[in-house]
């Protein structure tokens, strides 16, 4: 799955360095040995080996980044502490009432719940929704699935089996020359996004197509 993880995530970068330029531009240097050992002190458990791998070839995006993903921002090693310290601080002032909202799709695959301290954010909308890393599956569920969460994200669904499946959807749809481009932001720089639409929503669609 490693070699999964390099070799999709190298050719998106490139793809993505040839027809966004203004995106990619915003990428990171790799993380350092010390960079990743720090966050995993910091969540008390080991990173997932997909991730490191990730990592180890660009430590996100800086936070002037404008959302490599189709418009998410691939968060770097500092903004992943940052963002999962904050649910780290909502889990424990209780959550039990916000659950109450709160389905898997697939059914039994992700924990119906608003939050958990072992799902790791790797990308985010700045409205404070992930797409990450589930380490506590429910039942059904594989440690390492790809899962949305956040505050607007009650239903919650796996997206990929793993780090490397999700890249290689990611990259597949650019390689597939669909239309993802819909205008220009503020500064003119062109923008993307998957089927148009936040990319949660657009890997959704396509997980659940599946079962149709």
């Amino acid at each position: 799955m490693n070699n999964l993880v390099s070799t999709y995530w190298l050719s998106y970068r490139e793809k993505i360095n040839n027809r966004f330029p203004e995106y990619y531009k915003y990428l990171n240097p790799p993380a350092s040995e010390d960079e990743i050992l720090h966050l995993q002190t910091i969540l008390g458990y080991e990173i997932p080996a997909e991730m490191q791998t990730l990592y180890r070839l660009n430590n996100g995006e800086s936070r002037e980044g404008r959302g490599i993903f189709y418009g998410l921002q691939f968060l770097s090693l500092s903004e992943v502490e940052r963002n999962w310290l904050s649910w780290k601080e909502i889990i424990e002032d209780g959550l039990e009432d916000l659950n109450d909202f709160c389905t898997s799709y697939p059914e039994g695959v992700i924990q119906s719940i608003y939050a958990h301290e072992k799902w790791i954010p790797l990308m985010h909308d700045g409205g404070g929704n992930h797409i990450g890393i589930d380490l506590a599956p429910d039942v059904n569920g594989c440690i390492g699935q790809i899962i949305n969460f956040g505050r607007d994200e009650d239903e919650k669904c796996v997206l990929a089996p793993n780090l490397g499946e999700l890249l290689k959807l990611l990259d597949t749809k650019l390689e597939e020359n669909i239309q993802v481009t819909y205008g220009l932001n503020d500064d003119g720089v062109e923008m993307f996004a998957l089927d148009n639409t936040h990319l949660s929503d657009a890997l959704k669609a396509i997980v659940k197509s599946k079962y149709v």
